[in-house]
């Protein structure tokens, strides 16, 4: 999985790249900070299976996988900036706009799992269900905050009384909450459809050897 991850950040690096050579413009070069972004929570949920966390230190990587986590998903709300942008043609934009939005998407389920499965070892069903769902509502919150308020992740540092008070402010808001609840919902079921795709090949594996 790493190998293939890793192959295709090659492919969507290439494609930016060519991109920028092609047209003699950084229209959207913002997708490599964006990229970066969304890599961070996996790299965290990598590192906490590898070097297997715990205590005040797993909570310390969780919290700040959780505050990274939204980057994964708000990657997609990226596809806002698709127009026709001479001389590239509309369909490589499209291309370029879902591959990265793709593997950033791909990065965020993998660290969920990932840290899903360091969860299984401290609550029981129930509790690690309600913490998913949770989870997932908070991943939708946080691309309503970053898209629509502009908050980063790194603001919960440089600035945490006002990003708190915002909050605090947004979640009495109805359309943040559908925002921020289809948005979770959307992420959650893909969760579950990557956990499922996973456990499938593990299933099947066993069955060949």
């Amino acid at each position: 999985m790493k190998k293939n991850l890793f192959i295709l950040s090659i492919a969507c690096l290439l494609l930016e790249s060519g991109r920028m050579v092609y047209s003699g413009s950084l229209e959207y070069i913002f997708l490599f900070w964006n990229l970066f972004l969304a890599f961070i929570p996996y790299l965290i949920a990598t590192h906490v299976q590898q070097k297997k966390t715990t205590g005040i230190p797993l909570i310390a990587l969780a919290i700040l996988w959780l505050l990274f986590l939204p980057n994964a998903l708000y990657i997609i709300t990226d596809l806002k900036h698709l127009r026709v942008r001479p001389p590239v043609p509309e369909w490589f934009d499209c291309l370029l706009l879902f591959s990265f939005s793709t593997l950033a998407l791909f990065y965020g389920l993998f660290s969920f799992y990932t840290m899903n499965q360091v969860l299984k070892k401290y609550a029981s069903q129930i509790v690690q269900q309600i913490i998913l769902a949770a989870t997932s509502l908070l991943v939708g919150f946080g691309v309503y905050l970053g898209r629509e308020e502009r908050w980063n992740s790194w603001d919960v540092f440089t600035n945490p009384f006002s990003l708190l008070s915002e909050c605090f402010t947004l979640i009495t808001l109805p359309h943040v909450w559908m925002f921020s609840c289809c948005y979770g919902c959307v992420f959650l079921g893909m969760y579950y459809l990557i956990s499922s795709l996973i456990h499938h090949n593990y299933e099947t594996h066993k069955q060949l050897i």
